[in-house]
């Protein structure tokens, strides 16, 4: 297999998915940078927002009794200065956290089969593998503004018999992908029949 067309990622994935020496690489699936985006605009205005509530606004306060219910705040400041950087530090990790196991999905299509990798949680791998000729249908689903304008969508592999189907979201150019996969299926057929 052909693998200088192959990402580092899909590169380390092949000690993990048995290939026969004559698959050939049809396509790598790696999930839209836009994601990425959403990950981190929402775990940073988290982060910010964690960060003024609970280390900045208890730092501020010069009253003891600035909330008006009886408690002295100046007394607790100090803990609650500790809680809130702990929190923000927490948020931080939570969103690398999210941006790794974001960044480590991915579909691999070769002539033969078709693999995918999915991190749920940094302990959580599913690493999935179908025959190419069990591929029934591909279907493509494009919703809302933003994945029109940045050309993603959800990938959706249907199998024959029992297995799950293959979904595979924020998937770039996806009508290119279910072109890939369509073609590699019937390439597959021509070569070894149904």
């Amino acid at each position: 297999m052909d693998e200088s067309r192959l990402s580092p990622l899909g590169k380390a994935l092949l000690q993990r998915i048995e290939f026969d020496p004559d698959e050939q690489l049809v396509t790598e699936i790696r999930k839209h940078p836009i994601g990425l985006v959403i990950i981190y605009a929402s775990g940073l205005s988290i982060t910010v927002l964690l960060f003024l509530l609970l280390v900045v606004a208890p730092a501020l306060i010069t009253s003891p009794d600035a909330l008006g219910l009886g408690i002295d705040i100046t007394a607790i400041r100090p803990i609650l200065v500790l809680v809130g950087f702990f929190m923000t530090v927490l948020s931080l990790i939570a969103t690398a956290i999210a941006a790794y196991l974001y960044v480590n999905n991915v579909v691999i299509v070769t002539s033969e089969k078709i693999a995918q990798v999915l991190y749920r949680t940094i302990f959580d791998r599913k690493i999935s593998q179908l025959s190419i000729g069990d591929v029934q249908d591909v279907t493509v689903s494009q919703r809302g503004l933003l994945s029109h304008i940045f050309n993603y969508g959800t990938l959706v592999i249907e199998t024959a018999g029992e297995q799950n189907n293959y979904d595979f979201t924020y998937t770039p150019q996806p009508y290119e992908a279910a072109k890939a996969i369509v073609g590699a299926h019937e390439r597959n057929l021509v070569q070894y029949g149904n």
